[in-house]
């Protein structure tokens, strides 16, 4: 920042795709500077540092945490860097903005939790907010819901299919292939978001009481012999909550299909649709009943001041930071949605990372 001294100093941990969003954003915001960047080879070190002008560069993140003048960190990097990092990060006193998914395994996000609850004074937001919470569909939506005039949700359908990959969209990300470092395919990628934004509009109430799924891997190549894949591909899982509530879910990246995203809320006296991403139609269709007659109405969503989804990430982290705000997506709550998805990969017989 120039003229102006920064509210905060921040180290980005990662230097891939992601690190990048990170820094331009925190940039954009302008209450905060990134004074580090940590990366995991010299040659993307050197790259780095030359093309986003950070002043300090380590391959070893603890340099990061060492400095006290840094008072938090994002840690980017892929999934299964996460959870040394955090705990690191944490004993440093910093604040954390974490990446999703938060960890690999149920064994990981126990850690992280208890950790957690030992500094809570710590402001630790995890990132699957980005797509779901805080844009304004979610305010709609959930505003809609809670007005009554659907009645009473008693089912949730979601699906989304892409014949492209994680790794069409992220060339270097070879990790994404391997379920020990990355968690696992699309579930565990967009899952997070998923149930941040269906479970959300529901005031996180529904509770979990048993899942059926399938998975299905192999069907498509990926473009580096040296990297096989053990990721799912494809997969539908129906979900029971308390209360009576259902959810079907599918999701596919690299599968022989494609379907837009769509959700579809049903409910005793009405119904919603609508594709949940900023970047889909701006528009929810409501479908309710008034005076005995069948009624079909479209609502417009403002996105005007929107932006784009990263840069109110970042706005909602400093605002956490600084002004003492409240985290949309708490690690507790990230939790309860990483347990579901690996209950998910259990229903389906699928491993997930130890």
């Amino acid at each position: 920042m120039r003229g102006k001294r920064a509210a905060l100093n921040v180290g980005v941990l990662g230097a891939g795709m992601i690190g990048d969003v990170h820094v331009d954003r925190i940039r954009k915001d302008g209450r905060a500077e990134v004074t580090w960047i940590a990366a995991r080879t010299e040659k993307t070190l050197r790259r780095k540092r030359r093309s986003l002008s950070i002043p300090n560069a380590t391959l070893d993140y603890h340099e990061v945490l060492a400095d006290p003048t840094v008072g938090a960190v994002v840690i980017a990097g892929p999934p299964h860097t996460h959870l040394e990092m955090t705990l690191a990060a944490l004993d440093a006193r910093k604040h954390i903005l974490i990446e999703k998914p938060m960890v690999v395994s149920r064994a990981q996000m126990a850690q992280v939790l208890r950790a957690v609850h030992r500094h809570p004074d710590q402001v630790v937001l995890e990132c699957s907010c980005r797509h779901a919470r805080l844009q304004p569909k979610f305010r709609m939506v959930k505003d809609v819901i809670e007005s009554g005039v659907i009645g009473e949700v008693y089912h949730v359908a979601h699906a989304h299919l892409t014949r492209s990959t994680f790794l069409e969209y992220n060339p270097r990300g070879t990790w994404s292939l391997q379920r020990s470092e990355a968690g696992g395919g699309p579930f565990f990628d967009w899952g997070v978001y998923d149930l941040s934004f269906h479970l959300g509009v529901l005031a996180d109430r529904p509770q979990l009481q048993r899942v059926e799924a399938f998975m299905r891997s192999g069907l498509k190549v990926p473009s580096s012999r040296s990297s096989p894949s053990e990721i799912e591909e494809h997969g539908v899982a129906h979900l029971h909550f308390d209360g009576g509530l259902s959810y079907d879910y599918e999701r596919g990246a690299g599968v022989h299909m494609e379907r837009p995203n769509e959700t579809r809320i049903y409910g005793t006296r009405g119904g919603l649709r609508f594709g949940f991403c900023s970047w889909d139609a701006p528009i929810i269709e409501v479908f309710s009943v008034a005076q005995g007659r069948a009624r079909h109405a479209i609502r417009r969503v403002s996105m005007r001041g929107h932006g784009d989804d990263n840069l109110q990430l970042t706005r909602h982290f400093l605002d956490c930071v600084l002004n003492g705000a409240r985290p949309l997506m708490s690690v507790d709550r990230a939790a309860k949605h990483l347990d579901i998805l690996l209950k998910i990969y259990e229903a389906a017989g699928v491993g997930t990372a130890a």
